[in-house]
């Protein structure tokens, strides 16, 4: 799931909770192998009153507990919850408490994020356990298949949730967090486990928070990474605008490529929003995958560019220069290639993946069960239709820019499963008593754990905001939370900047997350300065000692850093391992490590220079990213330079070397 960038808005709102555990995660990561302590999984093992098996396709051991799918009997059946359970490697000691995660969605496996959790976790594995669980109608544990929603998604919308709502029958509210909550406990029951340190993200946050609330002598300890509140959110999540806005002028003020603009960046997106609410324009650009789409720019796709902000950095990254490009120059490329990378990733979210991976039907049960609506889901459709109508109009009339600088029509025609509006419209009310009404996850009079609670929020987190992450924090009576700088949805699981993760490591060892100055060194954004059609638009690089290159070599080798990093950048948008430049050329990348290749081939930022060799990028703190590549080009002798830079340092700044023509270079430049 932490490569479904897209869903999270749809989740965003709909709870942000739902966002938090999709988009929220929905970051991509690259593939790493199982990073588990050696302990030696093999044969059976009894724990509690079960008995576990190696499973087949992790080092770990499989269970199951059998559970009623409808406690009130109403709806007969029962469903296999499954889970992982990684033993503990120092048997010289007396065990301490579990440590169980959540992942997000709602929908994902928990199960599927297997590698990033043990990852996050391994140097606690020593005296304890690790449990894995997949909530109820996801994964292992009976995920749920509509299949004219899961094969298209929301391509379908209307017809989809309809088809998948009749599909589902009287279950279709049987799948909340208040009733997987209830399975955790019972799980534990069976581990003959009294007390564990839990783990949420995203949806997962929402999650541990319901699980909070109705069984809190169970918890040592709790961690929201990217967390909005259970109780108390509003259906209109009027947090996201506002920290969309404060995010990307933050990112802008802090990187030295825009931090001199005379106006705010918030300001310039106005303006673009503004021209294309007016004149939307139409035109092709390539996509993550380098296929050529017609998309159009408009307000509506710009809002789902910036609150589904499924590619996070890519779009903090280009968006301000692609509103300068097309406001002072009328350059319509670097933009419409966002709004098709955009929507290319959100389609990629989970439509059409194995239902084992994400179930589309899971995430639209447990966000018509658990998020609040702007109508009664208890409400016949021709109710729900007047009620909305009435929301509408309310809003417009006390809080009509609560998605400023968009219109609520702007935000509404969003695609269901991002604007969220609308996505339990066609959901059939209730025919049944559930255990936990709709919109009720944890009941009004429950208590939340005592126990100790982290949350932690990255800044430029408009998924979920730090402003929901405050709130979801006042629930608790021992809670602290943590925002994280230049951090986006999901700081700690897979944590690239050696952070977040240390934090949550000495929270659960000592229920206190120490030292946070951490939080103070992480990499700001590097955004493009600009989108020059020409080496000669772009400010040069700087020489050093024994450079004999000229005022115009140095602009090339700006083009030529550019170029690269554009590349790296496209890693985040892509799932096929190929893709085009900018302006030309192609590329393509491949690693089965933290460590990703690149090649080169003529790529484009800029018209007149032409990138062509080998790039690597370590994912991993610090990421280095080394490249050497031939130049050529109109206006241009041909050269080699070989650029060298760590991505996920602070301030940073890139050295080339390297000759143009017959002249030797030996520059800088901020890391592109």
């Amino acid at each position: 799931m932490k490569h479904r960038l897209g869903f999270a808005i749809a989740c965003l709102l709909l709870s942000v909770a739902c966002l938090a555990a999709s988009l929220p995660h929905l970051r991509k990561h690259p593939p790493h192998a199982f990073a588990t302590p050696a302990a030696k999984v093999q044969g059976t093992i009894h724990v509690g009153s079960l008995t576990l098996h190696r499973c087949f396709d992790a080092p770990a051991y499989c269970g199951s507990v059998l559970r009623a799918l409808d406690p009130t009997a109403q709806v007969p059946g029962n469903i296999e919850v499954k889970f992982w359970f990684y033993p503990h490697t120092d048997t010289s000691q007396a065990p301490l408490e579990p440590i169980m995660a959540a992942e997000g969605g709602p929908g994902y496996s928990t199960t599927g994020s297997a590698d990033g959790y043990v990852g996050l976790f391994a140097p606690l594995m020593d005296r304890r356990d690790l449990i894995l669980m997949d909530k109820r109608g996801t994964g292992l544990s009976q995920a749920v298949s509509c299949p004219v929603l899961q094969d298209s998604g929301f391509d379908n919308e209307v017809h989809g949730i309809e088809t998948c709502s009749a599909h589902m029958g009287d279950t279709r509210y049987l799948y909340g967090s208040g009733l997987a909550a209830d399975d955790m406990a019972a799980l534990l029951d069976a581990l003959g486990v009294s007390t564990i340190d839990l783990y949420g993200d995203s949806y997962g946050t929402y999650f541990a928070q319901a699980f909070a609330g109705l069984h809190p002598e169970r918890l040592r300890s709790v961690v929201l990474d990217s967390a909005y509140p259970v109780r108390g959110l509003s259906p209109w999540y009027p947090e996201i605008a506002p920290t969309a806005s404060y995010a990307f002028n933050v990112a802008c003020q802090r990187s030295p490529t825009c931090g001199g603009q005379r106006e705010t960046s918030m300001r310039r997106i106005e303006q673009l929003v503004e021209s294309v609410r007016a004149h939307p324009f139409s035109g092709t650009a390539p996509d993550g995958n380098g296929i050529s789409q017609t998309v159009v720019a408009n307000a509506t796709n710009l809002d789902y560019l910036m609150v589904g902000n499924v590619t996070q950095s890519v779009v903090y990254r280009d968006l301000d220069a692609a509103a300068r490009a097309w406001l002072d120059e009328g350059q319509t490329l670097p933009l419409l290639r966002l709004i098709a990378e955009n929507q290319l990733t959100d389609d990629s979210s989970g439509e059409g993946s194995p239902v084992s991976e994400f179930s589309e039907a899971t995430f639209v049960a447990v966000s018509c069960q658990d998020y609040p609506q702007i109508y009664d889901m208890n409400s016949s459709y021709a109710d729900r239709l007047l009620q909305r109508r009435q929301s509408i109009a309310g809003e417009r009339r006390s809080m009509p820019f609560v998605y400023s600088p968009f219109l609520i029509a702007e935000f509404d025609a969003m695609p269901l499963d991002t604007s969220v509006l609308d996505l339990c419209l066609h959901w059939d009310a209730p025919s049944v008593t559930s255990p936990y009404p709709p919109g009720e996850p944890v009941p009004p009079s429950a208590e939340f754990t005592k126990a100790p609670v982290l949350v932690l929020s990255g800044d430029l987190d408009s998924l979920t905001p730090a402003l929901q992450g405050a709130e979801a924090a006042k629930l608790f009576p021992n809670a602290r939370q943590i925002i994280v700088p230049n951090s986006f949805h999901v700081t700690a699981d897979e944590d690239e900047d050696n952070c977040a993760s240390l934090l949550v490591q000495r929270f659960v060892a000592t229920l206190d997350p120490g030292d946070t100055s951490c939080t103070q060194h992480i990499a700001e954004v590097h955004l493009v300065p600009r989108f020059a059609t020409t080496a000669a638009g772009l400010d040069p690089a700087s020489g050093l000692a024994g450079n004999q290159g000229t005022d115009a070599d140095l602009r090339v080798v700006a083009a030529a850093g550019y170029t690269i990093s554009d590349v790296v950048a496209r890693w985040w948008v892509n799932y096929s391992g190929s893709d085009v430049g900018l302006r030309g050329g192609s590329f393509t990348y491949g690693g089965a490590t933290s460590v990703t290749h690149f090649k080169l081939d003529h790529v484009q930022f800029v018209d007149d220079v032409q990138v062509s060799g080998k790039a690597s990028w370590d994912y991993d703190y610090p990421g280095g990213v080394t490249a050497t590549v031939h130049v050529e080009g109109v206006g241009t002798e041909a050269g080699d330079l070989v650029f060298k830079w760590k991505s996920h340092l602070a301030d940073a700044q890139a050295t080339i070397t390297g000759k143009i023509g017959a002249r030797r270079i030996a520059a800088t430049m901020y890391a592109p």
